[in-house]
């Protein structure tokens, strides 16, 4: 039982989807058609313009008069006033002819053109000239069918109880007459087949013939527009109201590929979505105007008083919708507006956030740049501390060495008895001076290792007359070297002459000697000193 019922659900579902498919599908191919009017028109203008053109000198009335009637029938529902003048012409030919035929045949197209245009009176009182025993048989079917045409617009327009009555069933009796006389098996003839058993009530034979005759008719016909329009209304009889807006489209797009300009599916469409489709009153407004310019195209008064009865309440509800519209667009702005302040006032921010980044960036990359200087040097301080270390350990090894052999020679001059040659060799200076040169040259080369640009960087210091001048084949001389020892944290002049092997009065006259050539201040000339080579 449950499956039964999800089974049914879904069909009603998928039915309900693929009927609102369609129906979208129909409007928006009549949407489509609407818009290519001109086109059709233009192919109808054409049609009429090349039976113009077989108007040449010389015709006979009779070529004449038939050349007329054929345009005469393109204007019928597409242009009052030039069909009439098509009508005068052939009716002042078949008075000159004297042809009763012709003229029972114009006065036949009159008559269609005043019930048409809604002067049923006229159309009665001219139909009522028109003599049926004297007609020719091939007039017939279009006599009767004007008949009940005039009978029709009578009967709708007077819409009383002491008129209607009458005119509808003269209506019915002429309906009759007409598919008596027409061939059977025709077109025409199966319509009204159809259309008979519909205004007798046989609702559902009048569907079945119709629906199979429609698909056999092309859509540029105007049989096709009136076989969909009753398929419509038989429809809105039986309560289908989804068939019978389908059927109005038809109808209404058959209207448009004809043309047709004397037309009432479009108006009748548009009524119906406004009273049933109230979110299409787009479309309602569009197709009710598109009714109203056919109508005034055609010169259709009729046409146009009943459009106009039916214009206002759809222009109301597409104005009162236009206007729902514009205030929701206006609140829509203002909205957008507040949005776009508060876009503006963000980016603004952001903005100032990316600059304030920006500048951060560029600070911490010209800080990254300094650390890596600082790193490098720092690195390059680290081996300068090795090399301090290194040298250090280099010489005290070296004197180590030193000292260990001038023992062992003692010790061997003592047991040898040497004791002259021991006494020669600890009385000579000559020797210590070889080992101070020997060491100078040593120090000056690791010191000028450590701070290759000391020479340059101390007489940066002095003046230029003051500035250290370094003899061939020297390193340092004293000056320098006492620098040097300065710049490698060894202040005091007493620990520096011992160094040097000079008195503390000798070290602290050359320091003030080369202090009073500086550039800088005396005070601050050994601290410039014991800034060469550090990290900056």
């Amino acid at each position: 039982m449950r499956n039964r019922l999800l089974l049914f659900l879904l069909y009603l579902c998928s039915t309900f989807f693929l009927q609102a498919t369609e129906r979208e599908d129909w409007l928006e191919e009549l949407d489509r058609i609407v818009t290519e009017r001109p086109r059709y028109m233009e192919r109808k203008e054409k049609r009429i313009d090349n039976l113009r053109q077989l108007q040449r000198p010389g015709l006979s009335l009779e070529e004449k008069y038939r050349i007329n009637h054929a345009i005469y029938q393109e204007y019928n529902t597409y242009r009052y006033d030039s069909a009439m003048h098509y009508v005068f012409l052939n009716r002042e030919i078949a008075r000159q002819l004297n042809n009763p035929t012709y003229m029972d045949e114009t006065a036949i197209a009159f008559t269609i053109l005043l019930a048409t245009t809604g002067m049923y009176h006229e159309a009665l009182e001219n139909l009522a000239g028109i003599q049926r025993e004297t007609l020719a048989e091939e007039l017939l079917p279009e006599y009767y069918s004007v008949a009940e045409w005039t009978y029709y617009a009578a009967s709708a327009l007077t819409n009383d109880q002491l008129f209607a009555p009458s005119y509808k069933q003269m209506e019915d009796l002429y309906r009759d007459s007409v598919f008596s006389v027409l061939e059977a098996g025709t077109a025409d003839y199966i319509y009204y087949e159809g259309k008979i058993a519909y205004y007798t009530g046989n609702l559902q034979k009048g569907l079945d013939i119709f629906l199979g005759l429609y698909p056999e008719i092309p859509v540029d016909t105007r049989l096709y527009a009136i076989v969909t329009w009753d398929i419509a209304n038989i429809y809105k009889h039986m309560g289908r109201m989804d068939l019978y807006e389908k059927f109005l489209v038809l109808a209404a797009i058959s209207d448009q590929v004809c043309p047709l300009k004397e037309n009432l599916a479009m108006q009748e469409l548009a009524l119906y979505l406004y009273s049933h489709k109230p979110e299409e009153i787009d479309r309602a407004y569009r197709y009710i105007q598109c009714s109203m310019e056919d109508a005034h195209f055609y010169n259709n008064r009729l046409r146009i008083l009943q459009i106009s009865q039916k214009l206002p309440i759809i222009v109301t509800a597409y104005q009162q919708k236009s206007e729902k519209e514009k205030n929701s667009l206006a609140l829509s702005l203002r909205i957008i507006s507040l949005l776009s302040l508060f876009t503006i006032l963000l980016l603004f921010y952001l903005y100032k956030q990316i600059r304030v980044v920006k500048k951060s960036r560029q600070e911490l990359h010209l800080l990254n740049e300094k650390l890596n200087v600082l790193n490098h040097k720092l690195y390059n301080a680290n081996l300068t501390k090795e090399e301090y270390v290194g040298l250090f350990m280099d010489l005290c090894s070296t004197y180590i060495d030193k000292l260990n052999k001038y023992r062992e020679t003692v010790k061997r001059k003592i047991i040898a008895k040497q004791i002259d040659d021991l006494y020669k060799m600890t009385n000579s200076t000559r020797a210590i001076e070889v080992e101070l040169d020997h060491f100078f040259l040593h120090f000056d080369n690791a010191f000028l290792s450590l701070y290759p640009t000391f020479v340059e960087d101390i007489n940066k210091l002095l003046t230029e007359e003051g500035k250290i001048k370094v003899k061939k084949g020297e390193l340092l001389n004293t000056e320098l070297r006492i620098f040097a020892l300065i710049r490698l944290g060894i202040k005091d002049s007493s620990k520096i002459a011992a160094f040097l092997r000079y008195s503390p009065q000798t070290i602290y006259n050359y320091r003030t000697k080369v202090k009073n050539k500086s550039v800088v201040s005396r005070e601050s000339f050994e601290d410039q000193v014991m800034e060469i080579g550090n990290l900056s």
